[in-house]
């Protein structure tokens, strides 16, 4: 076997040595955070198996975070959403969406998305409409969504917002914005103008908002 083999078989093993390392301490770093989130010993059964295919550390950072923000408002939800069965199919649902994820921020809304249509405050099909926008997001658009929120716009007339053109088509697309009519003066170009929609300032109170 020649030097330049040795060399190659020395870097690889190496190479699998440090990544099992860090595979290793990530997933017990994840172990003692769950457990000091959810000291119940059947939940840390349940969630072991919700989890095993779970095998970054991102994914299962996301998870984490998505269980802690359930516990904020309600400490007892993940226990119950677990034990019962007839949520199973969500559960793994709830999972691939997670896994379509990076940012905490996002873990945690869709925490909120789930809670509330548990509670029944929002439907199938509104749960799958802001989940969907929650993996679209970026700290670009999150950061674009605070702007949104706080914009100042024309006071003198309420039926238009004429501070909000040229807006990224993204929040457009989610339902955020919609165009408004604007009044045509003599020898003006026609600008499109756009207002916040009531989608807008639920979604943000209700799933953005920390």
């Amino acid at each position: 076997m020649s030097n330049k083999q040795n060399i190659n078989e020395i870097a690889l093993s190496t190479a699998e040595n440090i990544a099992d390392e860090l595979i290793f301490k990530s997933a017990t770093t994840f172990v003692e955070d769950l457990a000091k989130s959810v000291p119940l010993a059947s939940m840390a059964l349940a969630l072991t198996k919700a989890i095993s295919n779970y095998k970054t550390a991102k994914d299962q950072r996301q998870l984490l975070a998505f269980i802690q923000e359930t516990q904020n408002t309600d400490r007892s939800f993940i226990e119950k959403f677990f034990k019962d069965k007839n949520n199973t199919e969500l559960g793994f649902e709830i999972l691939g969406i997670l896994d379509q994820t990076y940012l905490e921020k996002q873990a945690k809304m869709i925490a909120r998305s789930t809670k509330l249509f548990k509670d029944q405050i929002i439907s199938k099909q509104q749960f799958d409409q802001y989940t969907y926008i929650v993996t679209k997001l970026n700290n670009h658009l999150i950061n674009l969504l605070q702007e949104l929120y706080f914009l100042k716009t024309n006071n003198e007339d309420q039926e238009f917002e004429f501070d909000i053109s040229n807006p990224n088509m993204e929040l457009v697309s989610f339902g955020f914005l919609k165009e408004v009519s604007s009044p045509l003066y003599p020898g003006a170009t026609q600008i499109a103008r756009f207002k916040r929609t009531d989608s807008f300032y639920y979604f943000y109170k209700n799933i953005f908002k920390d």
